[in-house]
C-alpha cells in the first residue's frame, strides 16, 4: 500500500510538473515539431522554356519580406497580393535557375496561390537563349527563411527526371541530360533524407523517447523498434503510391495524441514490455507523417519503388541511431538512486509536448 500511495504521489507531482510546463512554456519560447523549414520546385524543361512550380511557406520568411503585415499570425490572400513583388524579388536573388549557357533572358510570375495555410504556390517561366540541356540550382533560401531549411528540387528535362536535395551544406545541384546520374547517388541522397528527416521530427523522437523509457529488457526494447518500423514502412508506402490518403491534419493530430498517451501510461507505471502491439498500431499512423517528404516531391512513378526504398532505409538508420544513443543512457541513470524521480519528469515532458502539439495541430491549426 506504502509503495502504491508514493508512485501516486510521484505520477500526481509529474503531472503538476507537466502543468506548471505548460503555462510557463509557451510564453518563453515557441515549440515546433519539425523545425526544418522546406521549400518545393517541380521544374519542367521544354526547349528553350522552363516552367517552375515553387512552393513554400511563407511563415518561414523570418529574415525576408513581411508578408503578414498585421502580425496576426495569418496571412491572408490580401497580404500576398501586396507583397508579392517583394516575395517574388527576394525569391529570384536565392533560388537561381542556371543553363550551360547562363542566366535565363527572361523570367516571370504567370500565377500565385495560397495553397495551404501560409503556404504559396508560384507558378514561374524562364525563357532561355538556347535550349536547355543542363540545369544548375542553387538555393541560398537559408538566408531567408531558417538555417536549416531545405530545398526539394524535382526536375522533368527530356525524357528523365533528376531529384535534388538543397540546403546550406549543399547549396548548388547540376543535373545534365545527356550524363545519367549514378544509382549510388540518387539513392545516398534519399537515405540522407530519412535520416535528417528522424533527427529533425521532434515529435517521432518524443514518442521513441516515451517507449524506451519503460522498455526495462534489450527484448522489450528490439520488439518494440520492429513493431514501429513494420508499421510505419507499410503506411509509408501505401501513402507514397497514392493507395490511402488521409488529411494531414488529422494526421498530425493523431500522433501528437500518440505521444501524450505513451506519456500517461508512463506515469501510469504500465510496463513496456508488452507495448509492442501499441506500437505497431500508432507506428501505422507515424508512417503517414513519414510520407510527406516524399509526396512533396511528386516523384515519378518508376522512380518511387527506389526511393521510397532509400529513404526508409534512411529513416530505419536514424531511428537506430537514436536508440543506440538513448538506450544505454536511459539504463545508467535509470540505474541511479534517483530513477524514482527521473522517469515521471521525462514522461510529464513528453505528456506536455504531446498535449502541445495536439492542441497547435487540431485546435489552432
Amino acid at each position: 500500500m506504502g509503495r502504491t500511495a508514493a508512485r501516486r504521489a510521484r505520477a500526481r507531482l509529474a503531472v503538476m510538473a507537466a502543468a506548471l510546463v505548460a503555462v510557463v512554456g509557451p510564453s518563453s519560447a515557441t515549440l515546433r515539431a519539425h523545425a526544418l523549414s522546406s521549400s518545393t520546385s517541380r521544374i519542367t524543361v521544354d526547349g528553350r522554356h522552363v516552367r517552375v512550380v515553387f512552393t513554400i511557406n511563407l511563415a518561414d520568411l523570418h529574415a525576408g519580406p513581411v508578408v503578414d503585415a498585421d502580425g496576426d499570425g495569418f496571412i491572408t490572400v490580401d497580404e500576398v497580393d501586396r507583397g508579392i513583388d517583394a516575395v517574388y524579388a527576394s525569391l529570384k536573388t536565392h533560388f537561381q535557375i542556371v543553363s550551360e549557357a547562363g542566366p535565363p533572358a527572361s523570367t516571370a510570375v504567370d500565377r500565385y496561390e495560397l495553397v495551404a495555410e501560409s503556404s504559396l504556390q508560384m507558378r514561374l517561366s524562364y525563357t532561355f537563349a538556347e535550349p536547355v540541356r543542363r540545369l544548375t540550382l542553387t538555393s541560398t533560401l537559408d538566408r531567408i527563411t531558417q538555417p536549416d531549411h531545405r530545398h526539394l528540387s524535382r526536375v522533368d528535362l527530356g525524357s528523365d527526371s533528376r531529384e535534388g536535395v538543397l540546403d546550406r551544406s549543399a547549396p548548388t545541384a547540376t543535373l545534365d541530360a545527356a550524363r545519367p546520374e549514378p544509382a549510388g547517388r540518387a539513392a545516398w541522397r534519399f537515405v540522407r533524407l530519412g535520416i535528417e528527416h528522424i533527427f529533425t521530427g521532434y515529435d517521432h523522437l518524443a514518442f521513441l523517447l516515451g517507449l524506451l523509457l519503460m522498455a526495462t529488457t534489450l527484448g522489450a526494447t528490439v520488439k518494440v523498434v520492429t513493431s514501429f518500423t513494420a508499421a510505419h514502412s507499410v503506411t509509408l508506402a501505401l501513402a507514397t503510391f497514392g493507395l490511402v490518403s488521409l488529411p494531414g491534419r488529422l494526421i498530425e493530430s493523431v500522433i501528437a495524441l500518440s505521444i501524450a498517451y505513451v506519456a500517461i501510461e508512463n506515469l501510469l507505471g504500465v510496463s513496456g514490455d508488452r507495448r509492442w502491439r501499441l506500437t505497431f498500431l500508432f507506428g501505422l499512423v507515424h508512417g503517414f507523417g513519414f510520407s510527406n517528404v516524399l509526396r512533396q516531391m511528386e516523384l515519378p512513378r518508376q522512380a518511387l519503388a527506389l526511393s521510397l526504398f532509400t529513404f526508409n532505409a534512411g529513416v530505419e538508420i536514424g531511428q537506430v541511431l537514436f536508440v543506440l544513443i538513448v538506450f544505454p543512457l536511459i539504463a545508467v541513470l535509470t540505474a541511479a538512486r534517483w530513477k524514482p524521480q527521473l522517469l515521471p519528469a521525462c514522461s510529464a515532458v513528453i505528456l506536455f509536448l504531446g498535449t502541445y502539439w495536439f492542441v497547435q495541430r487540431a485546435l489552432l491549426g
